[in-house]
């Protein structure tokens, strides 16, 4: 049973609270705060009174139906060999949550065996790697991983089991979870431990960034979650680190996959958005897909690389992997120069905080204005072709 009530002697009736609650279960009686019926105890009004005058009790929920379980596991997504960034972020954080609730932090390679790889996946976090090396899971194959990855889930059954929300993690990750009959809390910007019950707290946006909902896997295992890239910190290699690796023999010759005929790599025209530490940003506001030439331009240019709103992908003027934000990729570079760019709140979401904003739009009252570092109001083709020149000389014009 939750619980949660007003310190009448804390509370200053100074109604910080009341516009916290999103189901409107508060208000003001006698100049103190009085919770209703409505509320559901979601905990949204206890940071926001700093006179520390909410409490909210909850009870470890009945664990019924919920299989024994331990460890947090970390899908140790590849690419070439390599691990992506996204992994040593996720085990940082997982280090993070092990000290809240002890466990062990596990790291799950699928693909080529790659001795140096696991080395590093200890030095940053992981207290075992367990790796199936199979032949057929060389190339991502997005119907295959989930079928391996579900077996191993059934063998070692972990409590935890995070991966990053990448285009690849968006796929296997879904189809996982729906075989294991478990949840999936997508796209999440914050993970923590519930002190009282100890089930993982999963924070995501919701309502178009509005918002941000906690959500809870009470009763199935193990709980699992896909979390954007470049909203977690990686924590400094260790190579003094000790841990283990296990080499899983599985017999993965009657699963069913992908006939993958040819596998051809994007040929980046700029640096990639997860590295890049210049971004230049293009919005509907620059006007027509003729503009892109000179945008492209300026990247190359400043050594940049190039990003997009939602709108300019579903226009067709660029492809998705440029897109940034709520349905797209996060970036932390250190400068992000906005072109033509309104500054909705989905859009927003993809920057991160340290990131510094220069703005342009002719728009004065382009939301983005109000969270950018930097502000121009003018013609945003007209500063990028001033830009252009001033660099490297070259005209805007092709």
């Amino acid at each position: 049973m939750s619980e949660i009530r007003i310190v009448a002697d804390k509370c200053t009736g100074c109604r910080q609270c009341l516009p916290a609650c999103p189901y409107g279960a508060i208000s003001m009686r006698a100049k103190k705060a009085f919770i209703s019926a409505d509320c559901v105890f979601c905990g949204a009004c206890v940071p926001v009174c700093r006179f520390e005058a909410i409490e909210l009790f909850t009870e470890a929920p009945a664990q019924e139906g919920a299989p024994a379980s331990s460890g947090i596991w970390i899908f140790a997504e590849q690419s070439d060999g390599k691990v992506k960034p996204v992994v040593l972020e996720l085990l940082g954080e997982a280090r993070a949550l092990a000290r809240k609730k002890t466990n062990k932090i596990t790291a799950i390679w699928l693909g080529p065996r790659e001795p140096e790889q696991f080395r590093a996946l200890i030095a940053q976090g992981a207290d075992e790697v367990i790796a199936v090396a199979d032949p057929r899971l060389a190339q991502r194959d997005e119907l295959l991983y989930p079928q391996v990855l579900t077996r191993l889930v059934e063998t070692y059954r972990p409590e935890i089991f995070l991966f990053g929300a990448t285009g690849f993690g968006r796929s296997i990750a879904p189809r996982t979870a729906s075989a294991l009959d478990t949840g999936l809390t997508a796209d999440c910007t914050r993970l923590d431990i519930d002190p009282q019950s100890g089930l993982l707290l999963q924070t995501r946006p919701a309502f178009g960034g509005n918002l941000l909902a906690t959500i809870l896997c009470r009763t199935r295992r193990p709980q699992m979650a896909t979390v954007r890239p470049k909203v977690m910190r990686a924590l400094p290699a260790d190579f003094s680190r000790q841990g283990s690796v296990r080499l899983e023999n599985l017999d993965i010759s009657g699963l069913a996959g992908l006939e993958i005929k040819s596998a051809r790599a994007n040929k980046a025209d700029s640096p990639g958005l997860d590295s890049a530490e210049i971004v230049v940003g293009v919005g509907r506001g620059i006007g027509s897909a003729r503009q892109i030439a000179l945008y492209r331009r300026l990247a190359a240019a400043l050594g940049a690389g190039l990003a997009a709103t939602r709108a300019v992908v579903d226009l067709g003027w660029l492809e998705y992997p440029h897109q940034v934000g709520q349905t797209g990729v996060t970036i932390a570079p250190k400068v992000y120069l906005a072109f033509g760019i309104s500054g909705s709140v989905q859009h927003m979401a993809g920057l991160a905080e340290s990131t510094h904003l220069i703005a342009v739009n002719k728009d004065e009252n382009a939301p983005i204005f109000a969270a950018a570092d930097e502000r121009v109001r003018a013609d945003c083709n007209e500063v990028a072709a001033a830009l252009l020149k001033q660099i490297s000389g070259e005209s805007a014009r092709e």
